[in-house]
């Protein structure tokens, strides 16, 4: 399973730091947000600079997020800024609780990314649309696009591992994200996404489970949001990330 350190987890550190961090570690490859960092360190100004830095250490860009459906922003400069960094694909969620609103933004998307050879995928979350499995892949058969499935949301959401399998066998599955997380549902589930995930394995999540559901040659992308983290340098963070995603993969 090659493994891809998500943006998520290193929000607060610059792309070619980031990159050196997953490097060090044994990364195949790393997501970048280009779009709306919460950070200053993490801006991506000179893409192509970017790409050709991660050339130089065979790191892969595999993701850029994040596009939002119902932002009202122009999805071309996002769409022509993951070409220009290197990513082969796209992550995008949508804001607009509007079924309609949210196939027409992914629809728009896949016309501007197929020429450009970038995936578009859709993750579903508890808040937004779609924030089931089944409906994710429903949308993505019409429209083209591909399913994220973040293992935090996909539990926080009711869905189990038939859920995933029915994913997989749609054919439609992109990557994987995984982290872990206590059994207890918490009151606020953005807070939780956002700075209180887990290492895999740290948790309660059935992660052994749901990666069972998976093919040895699936993506999984380890997106561990903590604020706890932000005190750990970044190439310790990566390590530690790491080596927690592989003991849970070589355990499934």
């Amino acid at each position: 399973m090659p493994l891809i350190l998500a943006a998520g987890s290193m929000l607060d550190q610059t792309p070619t730091t980031m990159i050196d961090a997953a490097a060090a570690a044994g990364f195949d490859g790393v997501g970048l947000r280009i779009s709306n960092p919460p950070t200053a360190a993490h801006v991506v100004t000179d893409r192509s600079a970017v790409r050709r830095y991660a050339e130089g250490r065979a790191i892969t860009i595999h993701d850029a997020e994040v596009y939002r459906i119902g932002s009202g922003d122009d999805p071309t400069s996002l769409v022509e800024g993951t070409a220009a960094v290197g990513a082969s694909a796209l992550l995008v969620v949508s804001d607009t609780m509007t079924r309609a609103d949210t196939i027409a933004g992914i629809a728009e998307l896949v016309g501007l990314a197929d020429p450009l050879g970038i995936r578009v995928a859709i993750e579903y979350m508890a808040w937004t649309d779609p924030s089931q499995p089944l409906d994710a892949v429903a949308i993505a058969l019409e429209t083209g696009c591909q399913v994220v499935v973040d293992l935090l949301h996909h539990v926080r959401v009711g869905a189990d591992a038939a859920d995933l399998m029915a994913v997989v066998e749609s054919g439609t599955l992109g990557w994987v994200q995984v982290c872990d997380a206590p059994a207890a549902v918490p009151d606020d589930l953005v807070d939780e996404a956002r700075h209180g995930r887990l290492a895999p394995g740290a948790g309660a999540l059935p992660l052994a489970e749901l990666l069972a559901c998976f093919d040895a040659d699936v993506t999984i992308s380890v997106e561990v949001q903590n604020d706890r983290l932000l005190a750990i340098q970044p190439t310790e963070r990566a390590q530690l990330l790491f080596d927690a995603a592989r003991s849970v993969l070589d355990s499934r």
